[in-house]
C-alpha cells in the first residue's frame, strides 16, 4: 500500500514522499483495518515534517493529525463497530491507505455526513471548541478576540461564537483580509497597530472583553492585553510569528491578565475516552447542523503529496487541502475534485 513517510526533517514538500509499505494485514481481537479516505493537511502537520513541533518521532516516521475513512474489517472482539462504516480516526500517522488500530481510536459518524468536512474535525473544530467554550465564562452577546480569523481554527472559532450567541473581534495584518472575515462570519475585523485599542474601542463600545485567542505570537500579544477588561485571559496557540512572545509585567500584575498556552494534542492525551468522544460527538453535531463548515481549496492524491503541500505554503489560499489516499470520494465538494487537475498527477519520487 502507500504511505507518506520522511526520513529527515526539512521543507515539507521535500521531506514527504510516498512510498510503498507492505499493507497492515488483519484485525487482532480489538482493532478494525480502515480505508483511509480524506486526510486534512494541517499546519501542523508540516511543522512535524519541518522539525518544528511540539514532538518529533523517531526517523524514518509517516505523518498525518486528521483522517476519516470505512471500516474494512473488524476483530472478533469488536462489537460496536461493522463493516462499511464511516470514522473519523482520532489517532495520528494518517498519511496512508490503509490503518489497522484499536477500535477505541475510531469514532463512528453518520454516514451521509461530508467526509471532507469529517476529515477537518479533529484539529480544527475540537480546537475552537475547547478555546471557545472552556476558558471563559461568557454571556450571550461578550466579545471574544481573536488573532488569524481566517485561518482553519479561526473560521470555526467564529462559526462557534455566532452559534453560542458570542460575537467576535477579529484581528488582520491587512485591510484586504476584512471583508473576507466579515464574509466568514466574523462581527468585526481591524487590522492591527499601534492604534489597535483606539479600533477596537470603536467597534466594541463599552462592551466588556475577557478573552482573547492567539494563534500568532510576537509583539501583538502585549496589544491583545490592552483589548481585554481586568482579569482577562490571553490563549495562545500558534506561533504563526515565530516570535517569543511580549507581554509587559504590568498586565500581569495590577491588571491580573492570564496567559496560557494550549496544545491539542496533550489536551487529548489527558482526556478519558468518555471525555474525547464527548468532544468528538461535540463537534460532529455542530457539523450535522450547519454550523460548522471548512473551506475546501483542493484535493490531491497521495502520490502528489509534494503538491499538496506547496500548496498549503501559497500566499492567499483559501481553504484546506486534502490527500485522498483512495482517489476521489463523494462528497459536497465532488465537483472541485473533479475539476482539479491534480488528482491525476503524480510528483516524482
Amino acid at each position: 500500500m502507500k504511505q507518506i513517510r520522511f526520513d529527515a526533517f526539512g521543507p515539507p514538500s521535500q521531506a514527504a514522499r510516498c512510498c510503498e509499505v507492505p499493507a497492515p494485514g488483519a484485525p487482532s481481537a480489538w482493532e478494525v483495518l480502515v480505508d483511509v479516505e480524506a486526510c486534512a493537511v494541517n499546519p501542523a502537520d508540516l511543522a512535524r515534517l519541518a522539525g518544528r513541533y511540539g514532538e518529533l518521532p523517531k526517523l524514518p516516521a509517516t505523518v498525518g493529525l486528521e483522517a476519516v475513512g470505512r471500516v474494512v474489517d473488524c476483530g472478533a472482539s469488536v462489537h460496536d463497530l461493522a463493516v462499511g462504516d464511516r470514522v473519523i480516526l482520532i489517532g495520528n500517522d494518517n498519511w496512508c491507505q490503509q490503518r489497522r488500530l484499536a477500535a477505541s481510536q475510531v469514532f463512528k459518524v453518520a454516514p451521509e455526513l461530508d467526509p471532507l468536512q469529517l476529515a477537518a474535525l479533529k484539529v480544527n473544530a475540537c480546537t475552537a471548541l475547547e478555546l471557545v467554550r472552556r476558558h471563559a465564562t461568557l454571556e450571550r452577546g461578550a466579545w471574544i478576540v481573536q488573532t488569524a480569523p481566517l485561518s482553519g481554527v479561526g473560521r470555526a472559532v467564529m462559526q462557534i461564537a455566532r452559534h453560542d450567541g458570542l460575537r467576535t473581534l477579529n484581528i488582520v495584518r491587512r485591510s484586504d483580509a476584512i471583508e473576507p472575515v466579515r464574509a466568514a462570519g466574523g462581527d468585526a475585523a481591524i487590522v492591527d497597530g499601534p492604534d489597535l485599542a483606539q479600533a477596537a474601542r470603536a467597534v466594541t463600545g463599552s462592551a466588556p472583553a475577557m478573552l482573547a485567542l492567539d494563534a500568532v505570537g510576537g509583539d501583538g500579544v502585549a496589544r491583545l492585553a490592552k483589548l481585554l477588561e481586568p482579569g482577562g485571559a490571553i490563549v495562545n496557540y500558534g506561533m504563526l510569528s515565530g516570535k517569543p512572545i511580549e507581554l509587559g509585567c504590568d498586565e500581569l500584575i495590577f491588571r491580573g491578565i492570564g496567559l496560557k498556552g494550549f496544545w491539542l494534542t496533550q489536551r487529548l492525551s489527558r482526556m478519558t475516552h468518555v471525555q474525547r468522544n464527548a468532544l468528538m460527538a461535540e463537534a460532529v453535531e455542530l457539523l450535522r447542523l450547519g454550523v460548522l463548515r471548512a473551506e475546501v481549496a483542493a484535493t490531491y492524491p497521495l502520490d502528489a503529496v509534494g503538491r499538496a503541500l506547496r500548496h498549503v505554503d501559497e500566499p492567499g489560499r483559501s481553504g484546506k487541502v486534502y490527500l485522498l489516499p483512495n482517489g476521489p470520494i463523494d462528497s459536497g465538494a465532488g465537483d472541485r475534485q473533479r475539476a482539479s487537475p491534480v488528482l491525476a498527477a503524480a510528483d516524482p519520487l
